[in-house]
């Protein structure tokens, strides 16, 4: 789904609440709606708790709209410490009811490299590009911020490494990891 069908079923959704709602978007489709992304999504991820108000309007959305885009809560999802103290307003569509929050660029790709799929390095690189990520940003909260992360701290160092080549050059990785060692 691109930017379009998925403002759509949001528009909707915001049309059959009754009370504010407000959730934080991730992956692909806050990739596509705050930072310019390309590449197509299958679903609408969620930080937050989808809850009955929400789910109830989801429904009769997907009902009038016709558009059947799966959404849910992230069954995991790794963000840097302090992310939800940074989070941004998502107020393009001018909703009534629902309030959409979106990471800020860089925790948004820190919480993209946790996986590092082939496909999150492209968005990862599509994005900072286009978003002019700071690497000194990037860095200090990989540094800081990300030492909860579950799973092996190997390859998630391995995986920022490859943020770090992609997005800032090799010479930026290098430096990372001479200085990481």
């Amino acid at each position: 789904y691109g930017p379009d069908d998925l403002k759509r079923l949001l528009k909707a959704i915001d049309s059959h609440l009754d009370r504010k709602v407000e959730i934080i978007l991730i992956g692909g489709t806050a990739a596509l709606l705050a930072y310019k992304a390309t590449r197509l999504t299958h679903d609408i991820d969620s930080f937050s708790q989808i809850n009955a108000a929400l789910q109830k309007a989801y429904e009769l959305a997907k009902a009038e709209t016709g558009l059947d885009i799966p959404m849910s809560q992230a069954g995991i999802a790794d963000a840097p410490y302090s992310f939800e103290d940074r989070l941004i307003p998502y107020d393009k569509a001018n909703f009534k009811k629902l309030s959409l929050l979106i990471p800020e660029i860089h925790d948004f790709i820190l919480m993209k490299t946790v996986r590092g799929y082939a496909h999150d390095l492209d968005v990862i690189d599509e994005i900072s590009k286009k978003n002019k990520a700071k690497k000194e940003i990037l860095i200090e909260r990989f540094n800081k911020e990300m030492d909860h992360v579950i799973g092996g701290k190997k390859n998630l160092k391995l995986n920022f490494v490859a943020v770090l080549a992609r997005c800032f050059g090799e010479d930026a990785a290098d430096e990372w990891m001479d200085k990481n060692k």
